[in-house]
C-alpha cells in the first residue's frame, strides 16, 4: 500500500496523543509524602496507603523515614523545618502537638474538622481530643494509642512457687514475685521494668497509678515532687533488686522472650510479637498495671496524623487520608498489623469489629477495659523537654541499678527539672 505524507503526519499525531493519555493521568495524581518513625510497621503503613488509594482514586501516599523512634523523628522534623524540607505530614506522638504547632509547623485542621462535637461525633474519646488541641484548635487526629502491661511467664512463676490463681494486683506483690523468680538461679532474671522508654513514660504511668502528675493543669509548676513522685521511684528501686543482671531494654526484652525472664513491663503493643515468641516456650500472660488510687490513671502513647502542608489542595487530601486512618477502615488495618490499640470508640462498641479484633488479640481484653481511664502522656511545655526527660532516664536508671536512693533521686530531678523550665 502506497504511504502518502499525509498518512505519516496523521500516524505521527496519533503515536504523540496516545503517549499523553498517561502522561496527563500521571500529572493528575497527587503523591502525599508522610514521615514516620516505625520502621517496624512498614506493612501497616503499605496497607494503609493502598487501601486509602483504593478508596480516593488520584492519590498516592508515599511514607519517609524520619528516624528510627518519635524522638529521631521529632528532631529530624524540626531540622527539616529549618531549611524548608517538610513532607505533606507525619505520624507522630500526640504528646508533640503542643511544640509542633508553637513553632508553625503543623497546620490546624478546623476547617476540616469542625467543633469539639464533631470531633466526638467520629468517634473520639475526650482525652485523646483534649490531646489533638492547642490554642483551642485542632492540630490531629489520633489513629492509635497503647498502654503498658504487665508480661508474666507464668511458667517461671510456678517454678518459684506463685500458686494463685489470678494474677498479683499490687506493685508489692508484683516486686516480691519477680524477687522469687529471681532466686531460682541458674541464669533467670526476675523482671525488668522499661523505665527508659521515651517520654519518661513508665515513670509519668506509675506516678498517675498513684495518683500523682507530672505537673498542675495550668503548666506553671512541676506536682511529681510529692509523696507520688518518691512512691513512683521505690517502685523502680524494688524492680531493679529482681534484676540478676543489669540489661539494655533490647537485652530484657531478648531475655523475656526467650523465657528466662518472669516478668517484663513494656507497652502493649508489643503483646503480638510476644505471644509468637512465646508459643511453645513457656505460658505467657498478661496484667493490668495496679491502680491503687481512686484518682489513679494510665496514660497512654497516644499517636496521630499531623498535617504540614499549607497548600489548600493539598490539604484536602491531606485530611482525606487523615480522617480515612481514624474510621473504620483505618483502625482494622491499625488492629491487624500492630499491637496498637484503636482509638475510634464506635468501631470499639461495635460487637463485629471486637469480635474480630479479640480474636486477632486474645491479649488485649483486659487492656480495652482500661481505656476508660486512659488519657495521653504529657511533654514539658519547654524546648528542653528532650533534655528534661533524658535527665529522668539517667536519674531512674541510678535507681534501678541501686546507684542512687530514691529520695536523693528525686531532689536531683526536682531541681534540674526547675533549672531546665
Amino acid at each position: 500500500m502506497r504511504t502518502t505524507r499525509r498518512k505519516v503526519l496523521l500516524a505521527a499525531a496519533g503515536a504523540i496523543g496516545s503517549l499523553a493519555v498517561p502522561a496527563i493521568v500521571r500529572a493528575a495524581t497527587i503523591k502525599l509524602t508522610i514521615s514516620h518513625g516505625a520502621p517496624a510497621y512498614l506493612k501497616m503503613l503499605a496497607e494503609l496507603g493502598q487501601q486509602f488509594s483504593a478508596k480516593y482514586s488520584g492519590v498516592r501516599v508515599d511514607f519517609i523515614a524520619g528516624g528510627e523512634n518519635w524522638d529521631p523523628l521529632l528532631q529530624s522534623t524540626l531540622r527539616s523545618a529549618l531549611v524548608g524540607d517538610l513532607p505533606d505530614a507525619t505520624w507522630q506522638f500526640l504528646t508533640y502537638a503542643g511544640i509542633l504547632a508553637k513553632r508553625g509547623i503543623s497546620q490546624p485542621m478546623d476547617a476540616f474538622t469542625g467543633d469539639v462535637k464533631a470531633l466526638s461525633a467520629m468517634g473520639l474519646s475526650q482525652p485523646l481530643i483534649d490531646a489533638t488541641q492547642v490554642g483551642g484548635k485542632t492540630y490531629s487526629l489520633p489513629f492509635g494509642t497503647t498502654i503498658p502491661v504487665i508480661y508474666y511467664n507464668m511458667t517461671l512463676l510456678r517454678r518459684a512457687g506463685y500458686s494463685k490463681s489470678e494474677l498479683p494486683s499490687s506493685w508489692d506483690e508484683i516486686a516480691a514475685i519477680g524477687k522469687q523468680v529471681a532466686s531460682l538461679g541458674e541464669g533467670v532474671n526476675g523482671g525488668y521494668i522499661e523505665y527508659m522508654s521515651t517520654n519518661a513514660w513508665m515513670l509519668q504511668n506509675i506516678l498517675g497509678t498513684l495518683g500523682g502528675r507530672m505537673m498542675n493543669p495550668e503548666q506553671t509548676q512541676i506536682t511529681f515532687a510529692g509523696p507520688e513522685g518518691l512512691q513512683a521511684l521505690e517502685v523502680l528501686a524494688k524492680f531493679g533488686r529482681t534484676n540478676n543482671v543489669d540489661m539494655t531494654q533490647d537485652q530484657a526484652r531478648q531475655a523475656f522472650n526467650s523465657g528466662i525472664s518472669g516478668i517484663h513491663i513494656r507497652t502493649a503493643s508489643g503483646i503480638n510479637s510476644v505471644a509468637k515468641a512465646a508459643s511453645g516456650k513457656f505460658e505467657l500472660q498478661v496484667g493490668q498495671l495496679p491502680v491503687p488510687s481512686p484518682q489513679g490513671r494510665l496514660v497512654g502513647a497516644g499517636h496521630g496524623f499531623f498535617m504540614f502542608t499549607k497548600d489548600p489542595e493539598r490539604q484536602r487530601r491531606v485530611w482525606d487520608f487523615i480522617r480515612f486512618a481514624a474510621d473504620r477502615d483505618g483502625q482494622a488495618i491499625l488492629a491487624k498489623h500492630t499491637g496498637y490499640l484503636p482509638i475510634n470508640m464506635i468501631a470499639l462498641n461495635d460487637s463485629k469489629f471486637l469480635e474480630s479484633y479479640f480474636g486477632d488479640h486474645p491479649y488485649h481484653r483486659s487492656v480495652v477495659e482500661r481505656m476508660s481511664i486512659t488519657g495521653d502522656q504529657f511533654s514539658f511545655p519547654s524546648d528542653n523537654t528532650v533534655k528534661i526527660v533524658a535527665m529522668m532516664a539517667e536519674e531512674m536508671r541510678k535507681v534501678v541499678t541501686q546507684r542512687s536512693e530514691p529520695k536523693q533521686a528525686l531532689a536531683d530531678m526536682v531541681e534540674q527539672t526547675r533549672k531546665l523550665l
